[in-house]
Order: structure tokens, then sequence, then C-alpha cells
């Protein structure tokens, strides 16, 4: 069956398509695992969903009638239409060996700052968007891997409970401390995480970009990614 829609409005013409997008509201700051809000990192630009396309098919003096040819969400009153374009084919690159301890480098980094429909735990497929944008040379189809260190496990209430947890071994005469405070110091070997190597915890590829933004998509992930973990520019 057939939707249609009415736009509101002067300048339209019998075949034009239009992308419906929602100015969203409630994205409130991120608190990434480090403890770090988002709204201490750039400003970004203002977040708007896009939910579907549109094609008109008759005209009126101020409004038109319009054809909903695809939507991945409801469309409803008040969502803005602008003209369509067709977006940049994406090239996905041949699996290649994830290198999950890869050290810092100086390309292009930044972070996750939400997620769609305000998700914080994302997977493979799910979409995020960035706070670095083609103001520092981000394009559609480049690829980041998303990184987290331990320390912000360290931080993170649930992820924190493993490092909490007994490591004691019955036949270790010496056994470790993680993070050794008076009360859990042993005499054996004090661990910090904070010396332990960041980890890799998944690859996104670029969909689209703003000067300051840019909306991926997780295309592989070993374990959950978090709004607030960071990004860094993957170019093998």
């Amino acid at each position: 069956m057939a939707i249609s829609s009415h736009l509101q409005g002067s300048g339209y013409q019998t075949g034009q398509q239009y992308t419906i997008i929602r100015e969203l509201r409630g994205s409130k700051p991120v608190r990434s695992l480090s403890g770090t809000a988002t709204n201490s990192w750039p400003p970004l630009d203002k977040p708007y969903a896009e939910v579907g396309r549109v094609r008109v098919i008759d005209t009126r003096s101020h409004a038109a009638v319009a054809q909903v040819e695809f939507s991945c969400d409801p469309i409803n009153p008040g969502d803005v239409a602008v003209p369509f374009t067709e977006k940049q084919a994406i090239t996905f690159h041949a699996p290649v060996r994830f290198d999950r301890f890869l050290p810092a480098s100086s390309k292009t980094s930044g972070r996750i700052v939400l997620g769609k429909d305000f998700d914080t735990v994302l997977g493979t497929g799910m979409k995020v968007y960035l706070n670095v944008g083609s103001n520092q040379g981000v394009k559609v189809g480049d690829y980041f891997r998303a990184t987290r260190t331990y320390t912000a496990d360290l931080h993170d209430p649930v992820d924190s409970l493993s490092f909490k947890a007994s490591t004691t071994e019955d036949t270790q005469k010496r056994p470790p401390a993680i993070e050794p405070n008076m009360l859990t110091r042993t005499k054996g070997p004090a661990i910090h995480v904070g010396d332990l190597p960041r980890r890799a915890i998944g690859e996104i590829v670029v969909l689209t970009v703003t000067p300051t933004t840019a909306t991926g998509m997780v295309v592989y992930a070993p374990e959950d990614i978090h709004a607030g973990d960071g990004v860094e520019i993957d170019e093998q």
C-alpha cells in the first residue's frame, strides 16, 4: 500500500525527491568511560536523523502531495523535507588482520559521541556519530578503529568488577594485586592498569561527513563498543 504525505511550502515539482529529516532533542552529554562528559569535547553540529525519502506526485499552491518511497523510521508531522541527493557508494575492504593492540599514532583521532537512537552500547551494523569531519580530512569510505584503554575500564562500574575480583591462586606464593591500596596490598607484584596497552575494540566505516562530524557504521566488533570510546583513522 502506497503511503502519501503532505509537504508544506512552495516550489515543489512533480517527480522531485526529498529526504525527510528530523532534528533530534534529548541529546544529553554522554559520559565516557574515563569519566569525561562529551560536552567538554569540541562542539558538534546539531544532530539530525534521516527517517525516509519521498517523491512529489502532485502540487498545490502552498503544499505538495508526496509518496513515501522508503523509510527507516515513522515519518511524523513536523519533520523537515530537504532535496534528496544520492549518497556516495561505499567500498568495503577485504578482510584484514585486526591488530587489537596496535600502538597509538599521530593519525586523525576523535571520539564516538552518540549512537543511533541514543544507544550507548553498540555492535556490528549499528550507526555511530564521531566528533571529527572533513575539517580533519575525514572522507566517506574512510575506516576508523574504535579504541579503549584499560584505565577507562577501571572507571566503568561494570567493567571494573573484573579488577576487583580475587586473583589469588592457591599455588602462588606471592599473588599479585591489581591497583593495590593499603588494604589490598600483597607481597606479590603490583599491577597498574595504566601500564597495559590500549586495545582496539572495533572497526567503523564512514558513511557521511560534515565539516565537524562524521556518521559511521560498525563493521566489526569483537566486543561491545561504547559511546565515549576513542577512534583513530585506520589506513590499512
